[in-house]
């Protein structure tokens, strides 16, 4: 296990993180962004300010005339002004007309109903007028499709690549040798450039360390509200993590805490896991492991494909019961890998601290539950880093991803309890303030 090295982005100072190919508009800059933090002055917050494009998909960026169009029995062939060409079906072209009785252009919502649509629906007429086709269907209705409109909707692989990047980033994947990228509390709280570069960073590999935080409680609160909003669980809307004498979670211990992902024992878990260490303990022991679940989960299928499907197939419960903001007795069922439906990993449920002893399995594959799973942890392990966090450092990860544990303590040995407080905000309301900030920069990921 190698100690994690830190990627820094600091105030008053260019440095570089780590991040895949950015355009800034249309021109590639290279995979290493230099980042500055700019003004530390108060400004209203972008996500308050109106945003310069309300579709979010760039559809200013180029102009996209129709030079020619090809009348099929299902769809419409156009070619654009650079050659491009692309198909349109009809049925589509008529549930997405944009006239004001189809489309509410200012809640951005589609008023035409599916009961309205014919699915075997042609035109009676289709024009090419200033770069544009204007379709008469035979009901006497006509849709105007503008060609940049069109452009950003076609179902060419390129466009419905970038529509899933704009949905969300790819993921860069990590083992031992990973450097956490970094940066400053002060530059990501006051700029929002530098908040968009932070978000773009965690989408992608996971996990980012803020540095120079405030040591209070709450700090972690008043940065998601940049953000979003503090995501509730039965905790409350956060926690402080301290040792206690009689806990009601491991995490009030000094014991060791193996790799896992919090909360699994919630049908909606929280997307990110926020830890803001306000006292570290000051002896041997409180460092933080880290894992990054996907690559260990792509690493289990390539060497072990038996325990990769079972692990992603089987169902295991979680739980939790006790008394926090109010009694309460969580139960789910999960696989330890959740896969999408294009087989792509999506989710990762591991806690031994709150994985059932309950098992809805035969009894021939709870042995091979146990082989796959400790399988699984050891690579983890294997591959995964350790931080020991100092005060004013918060830790902010990817909890559908990133496993993280901790390397046991004895409190008795430090001065003072170590403290630390938590909280999450959910990856809707992350994406989100990405993509409302790439929409005010005019930028775009790859």
């Amino acid at each position: 296990m190698l100690t994690s090295q830190v990627l820094r982005v600091t105030a008053r100072a260019t440095s570089s993180l780590l991040l895949p190919s950015t355009q800034y508009a249309g021109k590639t800059i290279p995979r290493t962004v230099k980042m500055i933090a700019r003004s530390f002055q108060r400004s209203t917050p972008a996500f308050l300010q109106q945003p310069t494009q309300r579709d979010g998909f760039f559809e200013a960026a180029s102009c996209k005339h129709i030079t020619h169009f090809e009348v099929g029995p299902r769809s419409v062939k156009v070619e654009f002004f650079d050659g491009e060409p692309s198909e349109y079906p009809y049925v589509w072209l008529r549930e997405n007309c944009q006239c004001s009785s189809c489309f509410n252009a200012s809640a951005i919502a589609r008023a035409f109903l599916l009961e309205e649509l014919d699915l075997t629906i042609t035109p009676k007429d289709v024009q090419l007028l200033d770069g544009n086709i204007h379709v008469e269907w035979h009901d006497g209705h006509v849709g105007v499709y503008k060609g940049d409109w069109l452009h950003h909707r076609s179902f060419k692989p390129a466009i419905r690549a970038a529509k899933r990047s704009h949905y969300m980033l790819s993921k860069e994947l990590w083992s031992a040798k990973f450097g956490i990228p970094e940066i400053s509390f002060v530059a990501a709280f006051h700029d929002d450039q530098v908040i968009l570069d932070w978000l773009v960073a965690l989408e992608r590999y996971g996990v980012v360390l803020i540095k120079g935080a405030p040591l209070r409680p709450k700090t972690i609160n008043q940065f998601i509200d940049r953000l979003g909003f503090v995501k509730p669980t039965h905790y409350g809307l956060d926690y402080e993590l301290k040792t206690e004498v009689s806990p009601n979670n491991l995490a009030y211990t000094g014991c060791k805490l193996g790799l896992h992902t919090d909360l699994p024992y919630y049908d909606y878990a929280p997307g990110t896991t926020w830890l803001h260490c306000i006292r570290q303990h000051e002896g041997k022991g409180g460092d933080n492991d880290l894992s990054d679940g996907f690559f260990a989960a792509s690493v289990l299928q390539k060497e072990h494909p038996a325990f990769f499907d079972f692990l992603s197939t089987k169902q295991i419960y979680f739980q939790d019961q006790g008394v926090a903001m109010y009694r309460f007795n969580k139960l789910t069922k999960w696989p330890t890998i959740v896969l999408d439906n294009e087989g792509q990993m999506q989710r990762i449920n591991v806690s031994s601290q709150s994985r059932d002893s309950i098992m809805d399995l035969d009894v021939d594959e709870v042995f091979t539950f146990y082989e796959a799973i400790k399988t699984y942890n050891d690579i983890l392990y294997e591959n995964s880093i350790r931080v020991k966090l100092q005060p004013g450092d918060i830790l902010v990860l990817d909890n559908m991803r990133v496993l993280h544990g901790r390397q046991p303590f004895d409190s008795s040995t430090s001065v003072g309890c170590r403290h630390f407080h938590n909280a999450y905000i959910d990856w809707d309301e992350l994406r989100s303030r990405r993509r409302v900030l790439q929409d005010r920069f005019g930028i775009k990921f790859s």
